[in-house]
C-alpha cells in the first residue's frame, strides 16, 4: 500500500448543514457548511473529535485568552491552518514505512493477528482458542486504510488491560472523556465544526501546553524508538517527554500489515477499496504512562492523598445525575475530591451570552479487558456558583432519600443491588426541572422546596409499587407498613449531613 497523509488525505467523514455526508481532510475543517463528524461507529466518532482537537491544540494553541477570543470572533485563516499543520506532516503519514502514525517505529516479531483485534469487542486469543466466542464471533474484518487509522487511534486512546505487558491507555483503560458541546451560536443550531472544535482548544497560558518548537518523538512517540517498559521503573512521565503527548499517547505496540491487501468493501464504512487491511503484529511492553493528567478527562482523589489523581472511569449504568456536579465544578463528596477536566475549567473563562452549550461525556465501561458497554451522555453545563450551591443541596437530599429507601428495603430482606442506578435515572427529570427553575432565576428556596417535595413523593410511590399488593398476607402487610413508616421518618428528617452509605 502506498503511504497516505492524514493531514492532506480526505479520510474524515463529516456531515454538512444539509445532512450530506462526505469525507474531508483536516485542512478542510474551516468550511462553514460542515457541522459534525459522521463516523460509522461511536468510538471512531469520538476518536476523530479527539484527533482534531489534539491536532489544533498541538499546532495552533492561542497564546492567551485574548488570542483565543480573536479567533472565536474572526475565525481562522486557511493559510494559517495549512502552515501550522504542515509542520507536523511527517508525523501523520500512515503506511508501511516508519515513522507511521500510532505504530511502533521498529518491525515487530511474532505471529500476525487479525486487525479486528483493534476493536474492544473482538474476542480475545484465549476466548477463540477455547471456542467460547458465543456472542461476538470470530471472523476476519477488513478495514479500508481510513477506518484502520480510526480504529488504531481509538485503541491507543482507550486501551484496557490486555494481558501481561499490554499497557493501558495514558488515562487508564476506558477513561471518561468530557468535551464542551456547543448547542447554538447566535441562535444558529447548525454551529460549524471548527467552532465546536475551538471551544475545546485551550490557550497556552491557561493550559500550560505551549506549542513546541520541534515536533519530535517527545510529542509524537511513533517518531522514534518506543520507550519500552519491560524493565522495572521504566514508566514514562510528563517530565520525561512533552506534556502534549497526552493527546497522542501510544501504549500499545502495533505494526499493521500493509503488504497483504485485498479488494472489496470495507466492513465498517462500506466503501470499495483495493487496499483492504486485515492483519497486524503486536508486541507487549509498550509505553507505560504514569503521573499524567489528560486535559479532556475528569479526575478524582482521596482527601487524604490529594496528589494521587485517578481518572474517572465509566461504571455499569453510565453517568447519573449525581456525577454531573463533579464534572462541572471542583467538589468534595464524602472523602473524595472531584476535579473537572481542564478543558471544562478553562471554557468557563470563555463563556459568552451568544452561546448555548453543555457537556458531552463518553467512553467504554470495561471489566478488565472485556468491554461491557459504550456510554454517551449529553449533560447540562452548570456554571453559576449560586446554581452549584443549590444543586449540591439537592444532591445531598437525594443521597439521603436513596439511603432511606435502601434501609427500608433491607428491613424487608429485599434485593437492593439494582437500586442505585435505577434511583438516579428515575429522578433525573426532577433534577433537570430544578435546573430549569434555577436557570430562569426563580427563587432558590422555593425551587429547592418543590424539588424536595417531589423527590419525597417519588420515594414513597417507588417503595409502595415494589412492596404492597392486593394479595399480601397480614404479616407481610404489617412488615411493609413498618418499613414505610421508617422511610417516612427518614424522608422528613432535618439532618443535612451527606450519608456515608449512599453512593
Amino acid at each position: 500500500m502506498t503511504q497516505i497523509s492524514l493531514i492532506s488525505e480526505q479520510w474524515i467523514p463529516v456531515r454538512d448543514r444539509k445532512g450530506v455526508v462526505r469525507k474531508i481532510s483536516p485542512l478542510e475543517i474551516l468550511d462553514e457548511e460542515i457541522v459534525d463528524i459522521a463516523a460509522e461507529r461511536a468510538d471512531f466518532q469520538t476518536a476523530l473529535w479527539q484527533f482534531l482537537i489534539g491536532l489544533i491544540q498541538t499546532t495552533l494553541a492561542p497564546e492567551d485568552e485574548d488570542a483565543w477570543f480573536d479567533i472565536w470572533e474572526e475565525g481562522l485563516e486557511k493559510a494559517d491552518l495549512a502552515k501550522a499543520f504542515s509542520k507536523v506532516g511527517p508525523a501523520f503519514i500512515f503506511g508501511p514505512q516508519s515513522p507511521s502514525f500510532m505504530q511502533d517505529f521498529d518491525q515487530l516479531e511474532g505471529e500476525a493477528v487479525p486487525l479486528a483485534a483493534l476493536l474492544p469487542e473482538s474476542p480475545g486469543e484465549n476466548t477463540i482458542k477455547h471456542n467460547k466466542d458465543f456472542f461476538i464471533k470470530r471472523g476476519e474484518k477488513r478495514f479500508c486504510p481510513h477506518c484502520a487509522a480510526m480504529a488504531l487511534f481509538s485503541l491507543q486512546l482507550n486501551a484496557p488491560s490486555g494481558g501481561q505487558g499490554y499497557r493501558t491507555g495514558l488515562r487508564g483503560g476506558g477513561p471518561l472523556t468530557t468535551l464542551i458541546e456547543l448547542h447554538s451560536y447566535k441562535g444558529d443550531r447548525n454551529v460549524p465544526l471548527w467552532r465546536k472544535l475551538w471551544a475545546n482548544v485551550m490557550p497556552e497560558f491557561e493550559s500550560n501546553l505551549p506549542v513546541p518548537k520541534e515536533f519530535d518523538a517527545a510529542v509524537f512517540p511513533w517518531m522514534g524508538k518506543t520507550r519500552t517498559s519491560k524493565a522495572k521503573g521504566s514508566e514514562t512521565t510528563p517530565e520525561q517527554v512533552n506534556p502534549l503527548q497526552a493527546y497522542w499517547g501510544m501504549p500499545r505496540r502495533v505494526r499493521i500489515d500493509f503488504e497483504d491487501l485485498e479488494e472489496g468493501r470495507c466492513d465498517f464504512c462500506g466503501e470499495e477499496s483495493d487496499q483492504l487491511l486485515s492483519k497486524m503484529k503486536v508486541q507487549n511492553y509498550g509505553i507505560n504512562y504514569s503521573g499524567w493528567v489528560h486535559p479532556l478527562t475528569p479526575y478524582r482523589c482521596k482527601l487524604k492523598t490529594p496528589g494521587e489523581l485517578n481518572s474517572v472511569k465509566l461504571q455499569p449504568g453510565g453517568l447519573v445525575w449525581k456525577d454531573w456536579l463533579g464534572l462541572n465544578e471542583e467538589t468534595t463528596r464524602k472523602d473524595t475530591k472531584e476535579i473537572p477536566a481542564l478543558v471544562v475549567e478553562t471554557f468557563k473563562h470563555h463563556i459568552g451570552t451568544e452561546t448555548k452549550h453543555g457537556l458531552w461525556g463518553f467512553g467504554y465501561d470495561f471489566d478488565n479487558m472485556k468491554v461491557r458497554c459504550w456510554y454517551e451522555h449529553h449533560l447540562p453545563q452548570l456554571l453559576s456558583k449560586e446554581m452549584q450551591s443549590s444543586l449540591q443541596v439537592a444532591q445531598d437530599k437525594a443521597a439521603r432519600t436513596l439511603l432511606g429507601l435502601k434501609r427500608a428495603f433491607s428491613k424487608l430482606n429485599r434485593e437492593c443491588s439494582y437500586l442505585d442506578v435505577e434511583f438516579w435515572n428515575l429522578t433525573q427529570n426532577l433534577f433537570l426541572g430544578l435546573i430549569r427553575e434555577l436557570d430562569e432565576k426563580n427563587s432558590d428556596s422555593e425551587s429547592l422546596s418543590a424539588f424536595i417535595k417531589n423527590i419525597n413523593r417519588f420515594a414513597l410511590i417507588f417503595f409502595d409499587d415494589r412492596t404492597f399488593s392486593s394479595q399480601m398476607n397480614p404479616k407481610d402487610y404489617k412488615e411493609c407498613s413498618e418499613a414505610r413508616k421508617n422511610l417516612l421518618a427518614s424522608l422528613y428528617a432535618k439532618s443535612r449531613s451527606t450519608p456515608k452509605e449512599a453512593k
